[in-house]
């Protein structure tokens, strides 16, 4: 998703960032805005944890935390900039997860809620447009490599 940091609470061991919903690019829900807690706090500072400034513009791969209270993390690594946009669509539809904006605007309101008239379970199974993936979107097993290399790599250095 895309979106703008407008909040910030900082506690002692985490932070909830606020985060104004501007587009859903895979599996959008109805929220217009979202919280993302990281695990760094006044008490608490992680080194992989994303970091958010107020007013940040962000695009985010979101894992969730609690979908009900549009609750989510952000796993290390997977905040970026927005001018990432294009290059992370290109991904999207390289996977098949990507669906053309005319399908979307045809079959949703600005806020992700089906338009189809019908009962609420027929609006329930129409709110999700995208097929849910068992994959972790732009993690392929070279990442995951270079991260355990980088990470054996700096072990042993602080040794």
């Amino acid at each position: 998703m895309i979106g703008t940091v407008s909040e910030i609470h900082t506690y002692d061991d985490y932070t909830d960032n606020t985060i104004t919903v501007k587009e859903w690019l895979y599996n959008p829900i109805p929220a217009e805005t979202i919280r993302v807690r990281t695990e760094m706090g006044t008490n608490l500072w992680v080194e992989d944890e994303a970091e958010f400034t107020l007013n940040e513009s962000v695009l985010l791969m979101l894992k969730d935390e609690n979908i009900d209270k549009q609750l989510f993390r952000v796993p290390a690594g997977s905040k970026d900039s927005v001018s990432d946009r294009d290059a992370v669509i290109e991904e999207l539809k390289a996977q098949g997860k990507w669906q053309d904006q005319n399908q979307i605007v045809n079959k949703t309101n600005n806020t992700g809620m089906s338009n189809n008239k019908g009962t609420a379970s027929e609006q329930d199974e129409n709110s999700n447009l995208t097929p849910k993936s068992k994959n972790t979107p732009f993690i392929s097993p070279i990442w995951v490599f270079a991260t355990v290399l980088g990470a054996v790599i700096y072990t042993k250095k602080e040794n």
